[in-house]
């Protein structure tokens, strides 16, 4: 199925978006201009210091989440948790991971592994464990586990992760109630640091006349719009995004019309590793009309490191910001 190709595409269908949406920031109806003002080096939200347990925190929905110490056993049904975990030296708690789970290496091998898009609540509960981390509320899977008085920390990847420094908040989250702030705090900082030099390195281009770009998720036209984590990298690069605000969705679907008559001058797909390629893409009717195909400026980009919410998120951003600005990231 190919809306299983990537993370973020399979959570577009589990969030039911619809498959009629059409028009793209070229049209003036459905578009949104970015506030390309923001504070270059405000990060907000993310604990610095190590928090006393027993620890309550909020979740998407707007429960509290109670933890009287720090986990030992976590069910991790988010591969971006689970990079984070490793990432902040946390993965001894891990007791499952998601499938899909495959960065680092470690977590690729760990057994055993739960699906997280077919999630069984008997299975889970074998477990023993004593924290789930959930990202999308997959056949109420949340309410599940609350009525078995398991602890779930549900981190909504659709509602409540909408921008970068949302993704530093999440790894924040994760170091407090993992009690790893020792570790993730350092890590946020670094990702800080390199973010900052990025926004400084294009604080000079002009964003009346800033290359409008394509991100393509899969062969279906699913794409980022600005009220997206991956939109986001966009709007940081202080380019012009086609998808605009998305209607109001984080991950619409254009039409092929759509983008052509747009004319993006950049196309990033980040759907290369399923077989759509550049070549492909170049083959696709009419597009030979589009500035980013003749001028070839079609990239592709790993859909693990750009879908996921995670420490890697600085990775894609560093990638974007060469292939789009070469001249400013040599």
């Amino acid at each position: 199925m190919i809306m299983r190709r990537t993370y973020v595409c399979i959570l577009m269908l589990l969030a039911g978006l619809t498959l009629a949406f059409a028009a793209c920031g070229s049209d003036g109806k459905k578009s949104s201009t970015p506030n390309f003002n923001d504070n270059p080096t405000a990060i907000s939200g993310v604990p610095t210091a190590a928090a006393a347990f027993p620890l309550t925190v909020q979740r998407s929905d707007g429960k509290p989440l109670t933890l009287p110490a720090a986990p030992k056993r976590i069910v991790s049904l988010s591969p971006a948790a689970t990079e984070t975990l490793y990432a902040i030296g946390a993965e001894g708690s891990l007791a499952a991971v998601d499938k899909l789970a495959n960065y680092p290496d470690a977590a690729k091998n760990f057994s055993p592994k739960v699906d997280a898009f077919e999630p069984n609540v008997e299975t889970i509960a074998a477990l023993k464990p004593d924290l789930v981390i959930v990202a999308n509320d997959t056949n109420g899977i949340v309410g599940k586990l609350d009525e078995l008085k398991i602890p779930v920390l549900f981190s909504d990847i659709d509602k409540t992760v909408k921008t970068v420094e949302d993704v530093f908040s999440q790894i924040g989250l994760l170091g407090t109630v993992t009690g790893t702030t020792a570790k993730s705090a350092p890590l946020i900082e670094n990702l800080a640091g390199r973010l900052r030099k990025i926004r400084d390195a294009v604080q000079g281009v002009d964003t009346t006349q800033a290359p409008k770009i394509y991100h393509e998720l899969d062969s279906t036209y699913y794409t980022a719009s600005n009220g997206s984590f991956v939109g986001d990298l966009y709007h940081i690069l202080r380019v012009r995004n086609i998808a605009g605000d998305g209607g109001g969705r984080s991950y619409p679907q254009l039409t092929q019309e759509a983008i052509i008559a747009a004319n993006p001058k950049v196309i990033i797909l980040a759907d290369e590793d399923f077989g759509v390629t550049i070549d492909s893409v170049k083959q696709r009717p009419g597009w030979d009309a589009i500035d980013a195909v003749k001028n070839n400026k079609v990239f592709g980009v790993n859909a693990d490191i750009i879908s996921r919410p995670g420490p890697r998120i600085i990775d894609a951003l560093e990638q974007l910001a060469k292939d789009i600005f070469p001249q400013r990231f040599s």
